[in-house]
């Protein structure tokens, strides 16, 4: 089957772990599941450190309300369907819950989900894959099934499980989800060295913002600071909610890049960072983070602990070639999309040593290129 054209729904599906389930294909269970994935990756890079969790109550095969976890402290998405389906007059008592992950069933800055579903009649709660954080892992489901509701679980749990790969990274290592994003020429090269090259044209340019847009946090080497003066910004067409915040963050050990960069020009709700060793002269506006060297410049592993404590939960990486090579080289990486052009970039080639497990799992194409995805 040929790759789909890369538009902004597959470009957004390709930077959000997809593609996914069309519900259109579907029926029964899996086709409300396929609706609750959708309505979840309207939360992607606007709930970190929680997951966005998509939510759709049914009975007798009619909506009732759907909703999404978009902001920590904020409801849940079980709570906001819930609350979609009263301001629609809606009952939920019989209904069923369709959730992409397990509800909660502790106390934390919001009640349990498990007894907002329970309070409100709902007698079936169908999920997509368990919760493997410490204070749930399974005790939602078995409070639901206790109360008499009920359960079952697993369906579309490999979509599922996919989608909240980067909140099931956090719970189990304490590290953010990297994402590792090059242009590279048919003949693997970013471009001659110390030269802008554009490897891929404005349009997919524009359509790899997905990337960012699906992120809070983005890391550059200073070497592509130099070459291309980036704002590094946020450009996805599609507004967003006014509290995300998606970090500029610039690998400047000894504090060589002046403020007149175009990186550290200060832009509403996209801070920019510094990551330096030692102690260089501050620069007005701009943020140090402060890492301990590693032999090779600042301490990756330090850097991504650093953006958790942000509330940074998906972090985009986009070059230089070495910062790459380091990420990739220190096990650091979760998944790389590669945009390949049809045509040379006329450098020297990148090489790359990309784990052996991984394998190509999705693509797009355009007129002279390929979005590639390896996981």
């Amino acid at each position: 089957m040929p790759d789909p054209i890369l538009t902004p729904d597959s470009a957004w599906a390709l930077a959000t772990g997809g593609p996914w389930p069309n519900p259109a294909d579907l029926q029964g269970d899996a086709h409300f599941m396929a609706l609750a994935l959708q309505e979840g990756l309207k939360g992607v890079g606007l709930s970190s450190p929680n997951p966005p969790v998509g939510c759709v109550l049914v009975k007798e095969d009619r909506i009732l309300g759907r909703g999404v976890h978009t902001r920590a402290g904020d409801p849940h998405g079980e709570i906001m369907a819930l609350r979609d389906a009263e301001s629609r007059g809606e009952d939920p008592v019989g209904a069923t819950a369709y959730v992409t992950l397990e509800p909660c069933c502790h106390q934390g800055r919001t009640g349990p989900c498990t007894l907002a579903l329970l309070q409100a009649g709902v007698t079936r709660v169908v999920v997509g894959v368990r919760d493997p954080n410490p204070r749930v892992d399974g005790g939602g489901l078995a409070i639901l099934r206790a109360q008499g509701v009920s359960v079952q679980e697993g369906v579309l749990g490999e979509a599922c499980g996919r989608f909240h790969a980067p909140f099931f990274k956090f719970i189990r290592t304490g590290l953010p989800w990297v994402t590792l994003k090059l242009a590279l020429g048919s003949d693997g090269s970013l471009g001659p060295a110390g030269q802008t090259t554009q490897v891929t044209p404005p349009d997919v340019q524009r359509l790899a913002h997905a990337l960012r847009r699906a992120s809070e946090a983005i890391v550059v080497g200073r070497h592509t600071i130099e070459v291309d003066d980036p704002q590094l910004t946020d450009r996805w067409p599609a507004p967003t909610a006014p509290h995300r915040t998606f970090a500029r963050v610039v690998m400047d050990e000894d504090g060589r890049i002046p403020l007149t960069a175009r990186v550290w020009a200060p832009v509403a709700g996209q801070p920019a960072y510094r990551a330096v060793t030692g102690d260089p002269t501050p620069l007005r506006g701009v943020e140090d983070l402060h890492l301990p060297p590693d032999g090779r410049g600042c301490s990756l592993r330090h850097l991504l602990h650093e953006l958790v404590a942000l509330g940074v939960g998906r972090v985009l990486v986009e070059g230089g070639g070495t910062l790459a090579r380091g990420f990739l080289s220190q096990g650091l990486v979760d998944e790389f999309h590669r945009f390949q052009s049809d045509s040379p970039a006329g450098g020297p080639v990148l090489p790359l040593e990309l784990p052996p497990t991984w394998t190509r799992s999705a693509s797009a194409r355009w007129s002279t290129g390929q979005w590639e995805v390896w996981r």
